[in-house]
């Protein structure tokens, strides 16, 4: 019961300070305030999706219309920002190009999956892997020890199944379905449990939540949840997964996955890429 209790109190009372982090609330250092204004016009545009208005950018930024047509103004002057001539709708030019592409270019994606794991870890107390697609299927190619940790087979360089494990129903809906349709064929015919696998509403469900879960289908005891990382073009290009062991009281599974599907999105967003609405 104290373990019950400890595993639940120990996700809910850090769920808060994942999010924190996610969110970007670590303490700020003094800089210079015109310039974050300005960059808050810029992220209001890339925000919007599509040329907009000044009308639109200065209420997505919270700024005044006249405050925010002269932050536009230097940012066209820059380069970073065009207006068409027709329409005057503003959009992103050449400059914010460059400094994307150059950003792109030093990201580590591991890197970034890796340090994002490690905090889910230190916020949860859970075990968190992370897991990519290779030729055999899912594969697992970090493991980040909880506490206590979880005792089983699986460990860097596993393979899991695509139907009954969270992370591998992750690659099964968001992965291209050219890539895992031999794989899944292959798990299909070797399956031995009762009646037919509905994979339709197998992926449904994970597109919708999100996020997958499990309980005692990869590894016997083992409740396991999933969650998609994406890059600039919205495509897979890893998979977030958080396990606990019986030690972990379910009633902070709730907790646990919010942050790990928080963080998932967090990870997607330092990549630059984009997090798809929920289908």
């Amino acid at each position: 019961m104290e373990a019950k209790q400890e595993g639940s109190a120990k996700a809910e009372g850090s769920a808060k300070a994942v999010g924190r982090r996610g969110a970007g609330s670590e303490t700020k250092r003094k800089g210079i305030q015109s310039v974050e204004i300005g960059i808050g016009v810029l992220d209001a545009l890339v925000r919007l999706g599509r040329p907009s208005s000044l009308t639109d950018i200065a209420r997505a930024s919270g700024q005044s219309v006249s405050q925010a047509h002269r932050y536009l103004a230097s940012f066209v002057n820059t380069g970073f920002l065009r207006q068409d001539p027709a329409t005057a709708l503003y959009d992103l030019h050449t400059g914010a190009l460059r400094l994307g592409l150059a950003a792109m270019g030093r990201l580590d994606t591991f890197e970034e999956a890796s340090r994002a794991a490690q905090e889910l870890v230190a916020a949860s107390g859970r075990t968190v892997l992370i897991a990519v697609w290779a030729e055999t299927g899912p594969t697992i190619i970090r493991w980040y020890p909880g506490n206590p940790p979880v005792y089983t087979m699986l460990t860097i360089g596993s393979h899991l199944s695509l139907t009954w494990s969270a992370t591998g129903r992750i690659f099964l809906a968001f992965l291209n379905e050219g890539f895992v349709s031999d794989l899944l064929q292959r798990e299909l015919a070797q399956d031995r449990s009762e009646g037919p696998v509905d994979i339709d509403a197998m992926r449904a469900q994970t597109r919708r939540e999100m996020s997958a879960a499990v309980d005692g289908t990869t590894a016997p005891g083992l409740r396991a949840f999933a969650a998609p990382v994406f890059n600039l073009q919205g495509q897979l290009v890893l998979a977030l997964s958080i396990i606990a062991s019986p030690g972990f009281g379910r009633d902070g599974d709730a907790a646990a996955r919010e942050m790990l599907i928080a963080t998932a999105r967090e990870v997607t967003h330092r990549l630059g890429g984009r997090w798809p609405q929920p289908g």
